[in-house]
């Protein structure tokens, strides 16, 4: 075997995991899984108002003052039993925190929504 050839198969043989590494890689991936998975459930424990303020709050002023409909909030929501809250529980929760709701009768095309506004919104 060549001087090339043997360093070649020497940096193949340096790339390939060793058991120790697998273990260590299994182990952390492991910890990665069980922390989404308390994180998840965390989420869907927590009461419905305080999830729906933390997304809130991840939306820019400019974007809440516009108006929001109420799907996309659901389907960024977990829900408790469900993948998502009912959009009732959602809307009441709205109303709980403030928020008010203005039926848009502007666009028949595409029905009439509902959109909702923060308490602070001059709409």
């Amino acid at each position: 075997m060549s001087k090339q050839q043997r360093a070649f198969v020497t940096a193949m043989l340096a790339d390939i995991p060793q058991p120790e590494q697998i273990a260590q890689q299994h182990t952390a991936a492991q910890q990665r899984q069980a922390a989404e998975k308390e994180r998840r459930w965390r989420d869907r424990l927590t009461p419905l108002d305080d999830r729906l303020r933390k997304v809130l709050d991840d939306i820019p002023d400019s974007i809440k003052a516009e108006g929001i409909r109420l799907p996309p909030l659901v389907h960024q929501l977990i829900g408790r039993t469900r993948q998502h809250p009912s959009a009732g529980d959602v809307g009441k929760a709205l109303r709980r925190l403030g928020w008010r709701r203005k039926r848009d009768w502007s666009n028949g095309d595409e029905g009439y929504p509902a959109v909702w506004y923060p308490p602070n919104s001059q709409v």
